[in-house]
């Protein structure tokens, strides 16, 4: 039973009672009995319907107050806002209590009803914010064909939409085969930072750690260390910073780098999501389209030229048409001129080959007449030379005088000889230049050796000069050298009859060079040798002409001082062998000055280094008086097929005591060999039967020959004839016709490495034998 129920349940029964007292009264009131009893019911009936009165009007009272408790709460409701609900506290049952329980639990279920209704309002709003945002940044995709405008508007329009203090848009390249990540655009940065990165590497950095992971970064700043960006007032401290990788197809693509200094709500890191999550696309759909583009502008550019090329070509057939037209003309000129270039090749053929033979029949006939110059003139020398070296068998005895005549007329017929040959030998191309260090400072005085007495019988002062500036060593063709120098000085002399000559040795200056001389590019320096003299001089129409063989400034001179005009004309032609070139300058009745100009090369064609070559050398005087004695009873073979020969050496060598044996080719040689040892042998080259060069490998082949001293004697003095004798057998080489002190000289030398072939040989005579073999 309820309150209500209760209180409507006493009060009924209080009232019941009261009308029971009241009948109770009624009655004893009819019967005439209303005694104290009567008085006392009555009075109970009064104060039952008191009770009964106060009850109610208790009850009413109570409930009215419990009702507008709940109407005050119940005004309080304010349902503009999303606050709490009051709350009912009836701690009475009943209805009220009932009305209490049900309107808290009503509270309850609109507080629920409208947090859930507050929570759907705000994530309409955040989807509904995101929806906006994803559609102002779609516009930005528009009309974009270039991944460095796309980077530029994203990054300009998703920073301030996120509230981002900076951003930074980092794309994908490939650069040398390695993947990196390059700053294209940002936002709010500078660009002038000295410790700015502007590209990473996947993995380098929390930049290339994302795009390595995959994952979006997320960096909170500690309190006590805040990142700070610089504004234009101030510096702003950064709490969060979010790195975001753009993927397509799994492959990362972009990375964006946010920062901001209130931290990122909710919406604002699922906005950045959403576009992560399609931006990819876009990106590889403007990379793809921008490939495509390149691709067309090349595909167009190609095409222009293409069309350019068909115009070309178009151009060009018709040229070759009309080229076509003339080759075929051509053709058939060139058709018939083939058939007289044929007809000329073979007659230029037939030309060359009789030009070869011609050259060869040159040399052999240079070679035959060397040597048979030379071989009659050789016996005409060596007994000249002992004719003049007897003794006066009296006053009036003028053998030895005549002696002397022949001998130095035969040295003039050699000299001429020698001309002859030299020139010849140039022209055709046979002579061989050997480069090796010339001592500068010994040439005036190996002049001397031949012309001081020239100048003391001729009254003429000879002077010589070398300039300070002048190296010591000079590299060329020592040979040639001296015959260059001995012929200018022979000339000097000889057009010189009072004053003086003098040699001048200086550097050359360059820049005074003859026109058209080439300098060599492995030239050291270059000399200037000049030859001066006081004689007649030569008129400057005559100065290049004295230069041609045969050739002399008029009869008048050939006929006065004799000559054959080749002694300027070979030192041309050697001068140009060795590199150089000769000038003169003369004035008529003054006198003449011939420059020699020859560069110091050091190295050779082939560009090896110069080294001197080893030439037979032979004992001075004095050494050889003293060891002519030594001769006496030595044994010689004498090879030679000219009896005149055979005879003025025998003359020679048997004034020395020698003994002396004859043949006359290589086979008697061997057989004079085998019946009787000798100590040495002087072998002919050019020689019946069996000539010099075979019977020299003959006589090698034999143990006990293999050591013997064999001369090599050659009228021939052609290129290589020394390498040639040499590699035959020959021990030594010696040119006809020879000369006496030489010939005895190498003999003697030979002849003491063979008397001691097994002592240990001193220092001195181990240079000797490695100079002449």
């Amino acid at each position: 039973m309820n309150y209500k129920n209760q209180q409507i349940f006493g009060f009924s029964i209080v009232l019941t009672i009261a009308i029971i007292f009241m009948v109770i009264e009624f009655i004893i009131f009819q019967n005439g009995s209303f005694t104290g009893t009567g008085m006392v019911v009555a009075l109970l009936s009064i104060l039952l319907i008191v009770v009964g009165v106060g009850i109610a009007f208790w009850t009413i009272r109570r409930t009215t107050r419990q009702l507008k408790q709940v109407t005050t709460v119940m005004e309080q409701i304010d349902f503009d806002t999303s606050q709490p609900l009051p709350r009912l506290h009836v701690t009475a049952s009943g209805e009220i209590g009932n009305i209490a329980t049900a309107f808290n639990k009503m509270s309850e279920a609109l507080e629920a009803h409208t947090h859930q209704a507050s929570e759907f309002n705000k994530h309409i709003e955040e989807s509904n914010w995101i929806q906006t945002q994803l559609a102002h940044i779609g516009n930005v995709y528009r009309n974009v064909n270039a991944i460095d405008d796309l980077a530029d508007r994203l990054i300009h329009e998703l920073t301030p939409a996120v509230e981002s203090a900076y951003g930074i848009f980092y794309f994908c390249e490939e650069e040398n085969g390695i993947e990196l990540l390059k700053r294209k655009a940002s936002y709010a940065t500078y660009s002038d930072v000295p410790d700015l990165v502007h590209a990473f590497k996947f993995g380098e950095g929390i930049i290339g750690q994302t795009a390595l992971e995959k994952q979006t970064h997320i960096m909170k700043a500690p309190s006590d260390h805040p990142i700070r960006i610089q504004t234009g007032a101030t510096v702003i401290p950064i709490q969060e910073i979010m790195i975001v990788p753009i993927l397509f197809e799994n492959r990362t693509v972009v990375v964006i780098e946010l920062g901001t200094i209130h931290g990122f709500s909710q919406r604002q890191e699922q906005l950045v999501e959403r576009i992560a999550n399609t931006f990819g696309v876009v990106v590889n759909n403007i990379d793809n389209r921008m490939q495509v583009d390149r691709l067309l502008r090349e595909s167009q550019t190609l095409t222009e030229e293409l069309q350019s090329q068909q115009e070309e070509l178009q151009v060009q057939q018709e040229e070759l048409q009309a080229t076509n037209e003339q080759l075929r003309e051509r053709n058939h000129y060139a058709e018939i001129k083939t058939e007289e270039l044929q007809i000329t090749q073979k007659e230029l053929q037939l030309y060359s080959e009789e030009l070869s033979r011609s050259s060869r029949y040159k040399s052999e006939f240079l070679a035959n007449m060397s040597h048979e110059l030379r071989t009659p003139l050789n016996s005409i020398l060596i007994l000249s030379q002992l004719i003049s070296e007897k003794e006066k068998q009296h006053e009036e005895d003028d053998v030895p005088h005549f002696g002397e005549v022949i001998n130095r007329s035969g040295q003039d017929l050699l000299t001429l000889i020698d001309d002859i040959l030299d020139l010849s030998k140039v022209e055709a191309g046979m002579v061989e230049v050997q480069r090796d260090s010339v001592a500068v400072y010994d040439l005036p005085e190996v002049m001397g050796y031949s012309f001081d007495k020239i100048a003391e019988q001729k009254g003429i002062e000879f002077h010589s000069h070398i300039n300070e500036n002048v190296p010591d060593v000079f590299y060329t063709d020592e040979k040639r050298l001296q015959q260059i120098m001995k012929n200018l000085l022979s000339n000097a002399f000889k057009f010189t009859s009072k004053g003086s000559v003098t040699i001048n040795i200086s550097l050359a200056d360059e820049s005074i060079v003859a026109k058209g001389y080439s300098i060599p590019e492995q030239m050291d320096y270059m000399l200037a040798i000049s030859v001066t003299d006081t004689g007649i001089g030569i008129k400057e129409d005559k100065q290049s002409l004295i230069f041609e063989a045969f050739q002399q400034e008029d009869g008048t001179t050939e006929r006065q001082y004799g000559g054959t005009g080749l002694g300027l004309s070979i030192c041309r032609e050697f001068s140009k062998l060795l590199g150089g070139y000769v000038t003169v300058q003369s004035e008529l009745g003054k006198g003449s000055t011939f420059t020699l100009y020859l560069p110091s090369l050091a190295i050779n064609e082939e560009g090896q280094p110069v080294t001197k070559p080893v030439s037979p050398t032979w004992m001075d005087k004095e050494e050889q008086e003293d060891s002519l004695a030594r001769l006496q009873g030595k044994s010689v073979l004498v090879v030679d097929d000219d009896l005149r020969n055979i005879f003025a050496l025998e003359g020679v060598l048997k004034l020395k005591g020698m003994h002396v044996r004859s043949a006359q080719n290589g086979e008697e040689a061997i057989a004079l060999l085998h019946a009787e040892s000798t100590d040495i042998v002087l072998m002919d080259m050019m020689m019946p039967i069996m000539d010099g060069y075979e019977a020299m490998r003959w006589i090698r082949l034999e143990e006990k020959w293999k050591d013997l001293p064999i001369i090599a004697l050659t009228a021939k003095a052609m290129k290589d004839d020394r390498e040639l004798c040499i590699e035959a057998g020959a021990s030594d080489y010696i040119s006809k016709p020879m000369n006496v002190e030489q010939l005895l000289s190498v003999i003697l030398v030979w002849l003491s490495d063979w008397e001691q072939p097994d002592q240990v040989s001193s220092p001195e005579q181990e240079q000797t034998q490695e100079q002449n073999k």
